[in-house]
């Protein structure tokens, strides 16, 4: 980003009682719409790695920890919040997102984490979703962390998320709409680009 859009000084970072280690797509790297470097960066309990870099293999041998869970999308939403320790984060495109689970082992045998949709569809999107219910990586650990009992990290890393999406949204060229008003649709600087 330019330093006219940077948010550098917005980033305190926050502790958090589970650790949130971010499993990110090498596609992801470069993308100003990433978030999993944003949550790497704002929680001290928390560690950003990359899949699928060439000639990088990654091993993920005592990253995992005790009582890991895979945050993902798929399997019915839990009602009470299991004891996490661990809480595997898989930062990619949606689409890809879901398969990228499968190709880095041993996440296979990690039980998952599935939230319930958000009661309204945020209004702040830097990618176009298929479904209203598809989240950005900081809203997904920020609803999680909500869920495992940590509203305190959960609110910081929502309230950074609202400063990046603003700061994204004039990089091109649209004021911000109003905060969570359900999914904007039509003429809006939400990309379809998946290089952004």
């Amino acid at each position: 980003m330019p330093p006219s859009a940077c948010f550098c000084s917005e980033i305190v970072p926050f502790a958090s009682k589970v650790r949130v280690l971010i499993v990110r797509h090498a596609a992801e790297i470069n993308k100003t719409s990433n978030t999993g470097r944003l949550v790497s960066r704002a929680l001290t309990n928390s560690v950003l790695v990359d899949h699928g870099a060439p000639e990088h293999t990654l091993d993920l041998t005592g990253l995992l920890g005790e009582n890991p869970w895979v945050l993902a999308p798929g399997a019915a939403p839990l009602v009470q919040p299991p004891a996490v320790h661990t809480l595997v984060v898989i930062d990619s495109t949606w689409a890809s997102a879901r398969g990228m689970r499968w190709r880095v082992p041993p996440l296979a045998s990690v039980p998952t984490l599935s939230l319930p949709a958000p009661v309204i569809a945020p209004i702040r999107r830097m990618r176009r979703g298929d479904h209203p219910d598809q989240m950005a990586t900081i809203e997904a650990v920020a609803a999680a962390l909500d869920f495992l009992g940590e509203p305190e990290p959960a609110a910081h890393l929502r309230r950074l998320f609202d400063v990046m999406a603003e700061r994204v949204w004039r990089l091109r060229g649209f004021d911000m709409p109003p905060k969570r008003r359900g999914l904007f649709r039509g003429s809006s600087p939400v990309s379809d680009d998946p290089n952004e």
